[in-house]
């Protein structure tokens, strides 16, 4: 008699859950912290990184159709930026911190499984990225994009937790000004390179009832 008690209690409670993500017109927010490993970049002359840094990001989502919603992200991280020459010369010591601020709009798709608890997802963002290159006083804004997919796992009604990997990209993001500014022993470094990025993250999500 317990152990039948307890499978419908399991149930019910699995059937809000399923009820209450499935409706449209509901919003949700999503804190997540996470990790961005670094990233190599290109020039004719010399190369540079974007070291790997802690990132942090808040996200309000929309619920559009069932399992399928748009959101708005803003993310945040400080790293530094050296520069070398392929001599293995440092332009920029002491001289290279910088914070990529990402703002995107997108969609996400989820896939309900196993009772409409566990929720893969994959989703697409296209936005800005400002990146500001604090030594040198500079701030540059540029087009950014980010691909995802992850898991949401529903802990009742209101709360889910989140796990996510993401690959995000600053296009032409990466020039001489951010790391250096527009002159010094890099003032050659002319030409600008794409930033990509691979971030693991996780977080909880919060929907307004």
């Amino acid at each position: 008699m317990m152990i039948r008690f307890a499978a419908a209690c399991c149930a019910i409670i699995l059937l809000q859950t399923a009820t209450a993500y499935a409706q449209p017109g509901k919003f949700s927010i999503d804190a997540l912290a996470g990790y961005t490993f670094r990233d190599r970049v290109d020039y004719a002359n010399a190369y540079g990184y974007i070291e790997d840094a802690g990132q942090y990001s808040i996200g309000v989502e929309y619920a559009v159709q069932p399992y399928r919603a748009i959101e708005l992200v803003f993310a945040q991280m400080d790293t530094h930026a050296p520069l070398y020459t392929y001599q293995g010369i440092s332009l920029n010591k002491g001289q290279d911190r910088a914070a990529l601020n990402y703002i995107l709009a997108g969609f996400n798709n989820y896939f309900p499984v196993a009772g409409h608890v566990l929720y893969p997802y994959v989703g697409v963002g296209l936005g800005m990225a400002i990146v500001d290159a604090k030594d040198a006083g500079d701030t540059y804004t540029k087009f950014a994009y980010a691909v995802k997919g992850g898991l949401k796992v529903a802990m009742g009604n209101v709360l889910a937790l989140k796990l996510q990997a993401q690959l995000q990209s600053v296009v032409q993001g990466a020039g001489a000004g951010i790391y250096i500014g527009t002159g010094g022993p890099g003032a050659g470094v002319t030409t600008y390179s794409s930033v990509l990025q691979f971030n693991l993250a996780g977080g909880v999500c919060i929907t307004i009832p």
